[in-house]
């Protein structure tokens, strides 16, 4: 039965597909389902036209609030800068610190090293009275203590040198460190320099741009 009804609804020409409403037809919204809240069409405010005139602003206008930017604009940048120099400074004064602490380390570790080996001197001058007292003088023993004296002493001075290289090698770090320093903060004033410069003349070309623009507003207004 239910074929049969098909059939003859397709035959009379009738769609069996629900019916869309036409995008084209401004008339038909569509309808909404119960509890949906559909977005309404956008109105264009009829005063819009009007607020626009209102806050029209004449050349002079625009070219004092455009300088007012300009000077904002050269104090943030200003701060800017004042706070990389500072961040800069600070991380050297950080630098430094950490190189004065380790002078102090190796100062420390040289000192230590130094009283031990006096102690270990005060032994053997103490351990050498006493063979001679037990002993008596003996010529081998003294060759053999000028012997080691010797050794000591050129032992003494290598390490004398040693040091003194290791001074010199951390000086002439440093003083690289301090010429690199330097050309940082030359190559950044270079580099500000120039930006200020064609940030200038950008200003002035647009400066006489807006001069241009008030003088054809202010003849206007006098014609």
């Amino acid at each position: 039965m239910k074929k049969l009804m098909i059939i003859a609804a397709a035959g009379a020409g009738m769609s069996l597909v629900p019916c869309v409403a036409s995008a084209k037809d401004k008339n038909s919204r569509p309808r909404p389902i119960p509890g949906q809240v559909l977005p309404q069409p956008f109105q264009q405010n009829q005063d819009d036209d009007k607020d626009d005139n209102d806050n029209d602003r004449t050349a002079e206008q625009e070219h004092r609030n455009k300088e007012a930017r300009r000077a904002g604009k050269d104090a943030r940048v200003e701060r800017e800068r004042v706070h990389r120099d500072a961040v800069r400074e600070q991380k050297r004064e950080a630098d430094d610190q950490r190189e004065e602490a380790r002078d102090q380390e190796i100062e420390a570790k040289r000192d230590r090293r130094d009283a031990a080996r006096e102690r270990a001197e005060e032994r053997r001058d103490l351990h050498r009275k006493q063979v001679d007292e037990r002993l008596g003088e003996s010529p081998e023993r003294d060759r053999r203590r000028a012997a080691q004296d010797a050794r000591i002493g050129r032992k003494e001075e290598r390490r004398d040198e040693h040091r003194a290289e290791g001074d010199a090698k951390r000086e002439q770090t440093r003083a690289a460190e301090d010429a690199a320093d330097e050309r940082q903060d030359e190559r950044i004033d270079m580099k500000r320099e120039h930006r200020d410069e064609r940030r200038e003349e950008d200003r002035n070309a647009a400066r006489a741009k807006e001069e241009r623009k008030i003088d054809r507003e202010q003849a206007n207004g006098d014609e």
